[in-house]
């Protein structure tokens, strides 16, 4: 069996590319997409199966609307998911962190699909939980999300 051994300038080479392919692993462990906001003006959502039912919502207002792809026919409601803004750009300031939200509805229903401040996107966060990690003068950002 032949060992190949790695020159001095392939090994200089991995070792400078080292940090910037470990700084990539954290965006490669969740999925990502386009968040949107939305502010419901009513209480009745996919996951009260219609309901006027307010206290589906946390007391903190941080929660979300979620795409097609990830409403799996209902199951989603409930769920939890941390939320990264990924910027720069629009994402407020390093160390805001992610924010946790509460899946209340689908993206689709009527009531955040009227609302919503971007059409069609995988995550429609509360006002609240979208200023929390973006700029609140933009109107969507790119996101990395996974459920806890």
């Amino acid at each position: 069996m032949r060992t190949t051994r790695l020159s001095q300038p392939h090994l200089l080479l991995l070792l400078l590319l080292a940090p910037v392919l470990l700084a990539t692993v954290p965006l490669c462990l969740g999925d990502g997409g386009i968040a949107a906001y939305y502010e419901p003006s009513s209480s009745r959502t996919k996951c009260s199966n219609g309901n006027d039912d307010p206290s589906q919502f946390p007391e903190n207002k941080m929660f979300v609307a979620v795409g097609e792809n990830l409403w799996d026919l209902g199951i989603a409601c409930g769920r939890e998911y941390d939320v990264w803004c990924i910027g720069p750009g629009p994402c407020k300031s390093s160390g805001s962190g992610p924010v946790r939200v509460k899946v209340v509805d689908s993206a689709e229903s009527s009531a955040a699909s009227a609302e919503q401040s971007v059409p069609g996107a995988d995550l429609v966060l509360s006002q609240a939980a979208f200023e929390a990690i973006a700029n609140p003068h933009v109107d969507s950002i790119t996101v990395k999300f996974e459920e806890v």
